[in-house]
């Protein structure tokens, strides 16, 4: 498993937290979805022998929402 947080600067309500945490149910490999408005941030564990990074971010993207991977310093 492997946890990732991605800015999301389209989420702009709590209906958006809910479509994202959707993510959870509908992409197969996804363990654990939290969004965050108040940080407009999305983390993510999935399983990558399971599910592509790629793939999750075009699910996103396919429900309306952008997904853009965080860089940690």
């Amino acid at each position: 498993m492997i946890t990732k947080t991605y800015k999301a600067p389209t989420m702009h309500c709590t209906a958006c937290v809910m479509m994202l945490e959707w993510l959870e149910e509908e992409v197969p490999g996804i363990e654990r979805v939290e969004a965050s408005l108040k940080r407009l941030e999305v983390t993510i564990t999935f399983d990558e022998q399971v599910v592509q990074e790629k793939s999750i971010i075009e699910a996103a993207h396919k429900e309306g929402y952008e997904l853009i991977a965080k860089v940690i310093n």
